[in-house]
């Protein structure tokens, strides 16, 4: 018996809700001074926008939510601004030539032909790259470190057997480009990053 006098609250609640409802429509109404139906003053008071809609021969009103000129979405709701798109993209960092660490032998690797369909990894876990991974003597440059090389900022993330001291050995993507650089005297330049 309880849950059923529960529902009659409930539905007593709503009616109730729905009375008031319509009671401030046709107070609204009246003190507007206009002829204006109920469906307007409901559209002017919550912010919805009333359109009639032709089915055969009757007319139907459906409502299109709509915003106010008050700016408000709802009823006491203020509308947000938009807030301008931020493109979250890291800045790159911007490197500068330091002083001269000297000169140095260098020469140029590839990946190997025995690594085909696989990538390699370098003595510092990350797959080589052209134009950026040069393998170094780790007690001389140590892994991480970054130097420039003709213009070409380049990071210390491999060793080889026979680098050692002033030496240096440049990845290239293919074994042409590699063979074409050959062996060099470069100087080394420490990089300043802003």
């Amino acid at each position: 018996m309880n849950s059923f006098s529960g529902k009659k609250r409930i539905t007593g609640f709503l009616t109730l809700l729905c009375i008031l409802l319509l009671s401030t429509t046709a107070l609204a109404a009246e003190t507007t001074g206009k002829d204006q139906t109920v469906n307007q003053v409901q559209s002017e008071n919550t912010g919805t926008n009333h359109q009639t809609i032709q089915t055969g021969t009757e007319n139907q009103t459906a409502s299109a939510s709509t915003e106010t000129l008050s700016g408000e979405i709802g009823p006491g709701i203020q509308k947000k601004a938009p807030e301008p798109v931020k493109s979250e993209e890291p800045a790159k960092p911007v490197y500068e030539k330091g002083e001269s660490l000297g000169l140095f032998s260098a020469t140029a690797y590839c990946p190997g032909s025995e690594n085909s369909g696989k990538q390699c990894r370098t003595y510092s876990g990350t797959v080589p790259q052209p134009q950026h991974t040069i393998s170094a003597d780790i007690t001389i440059l140590p892994l991480g470190t970054k130097v420039m090389i003709d213009g070409i900022v380049y990071t210390v993330e491999d060793i080889g057997s026979g680098v050692k001291g002033n030496k240096v050995d440049i990845f290239f993507a293919t074994r042409a480009e590699a063979l074409d650089f050959g062996r060099q005297t470069k100087e080394l330049f420490a990089v300043i990053e802003r």
